[in-house]
């Protein structure tokens, strides 16, 4: 079926999440048609976004991101810059290619502190379940790939733990 309005792709996409047992909630928000928070992997605590600019008719963004733990971030400060470097250099050259994109935001000292996916897609061509989770699961495998290099390299940080039911981290 060929969608021409962000209302139509916004009901087929929630269509397809509600099929799947995602859970999706909407969120507020006047720079968009639509924005939806859902779980994924399905039932996990890890979250994406999909939303529609309105500034880009047509275009349709699908977002997760991942915190740099603290403990990484510490030993990414004690890290000589030239090897800091190379490490961000490894990160880049790895995900190169690939069909989604990504930021690495740091602070003024070149230090990541996050770093954020996005896989952007037009509805002009067909919207299709399919596309939309090729996307979600091109994202994820990108955060994964994230949290097993900074893990590889400075070793698995303590996790906070949560108080009984309370959600610990967004990624």
């Amino acid at each position: 079926m060929a969608f021409t309005t962000p209302e139509q792709a916004k009901e087929a996409i929630k269509k397809w999440l509600t099929e799947n047992h995602h859970s999706v909630n909407e969120i507020k928000d006047e720079n968009v048609a639509f924005h939806l928070e859902i779980d994924y992997p399905l039932g996990s605590q890890k979250r994406q976004r999909i939303l529609q600019p309105k500034d880009y008719p047509g275009l349709i963004v699908l977002l997760n991101g991942v915190a740099i733990a603290p403990e990484h971030v510490e030993k990414l400060k004690k890290m000589p810059e030239d090897e800091r470097n190379e490490f961000y250099g490894e990160i880049r050259n790895d995900l190169l290619f690939q069909t989604n994109s990504y930021d690495i935001n740091m602070d003024e000292e070149g230090i990541a502190k996050q770093i954020q996916f996005s896989y952007e897609f037009y509805f002009d061509a067909p919207l299709t379940k399919t596309k939309l989770y090729e996307g979600l699961l091109l994202n994820h495998r990108s955060l994964l790939y994230i949290v097993t290099k900074f893990n590889d390299e400075f070793g698995i940080p303590a996790m906070p733990v949560a108080a009984k039911d309370t959600t610990v981290g967004t990624a």
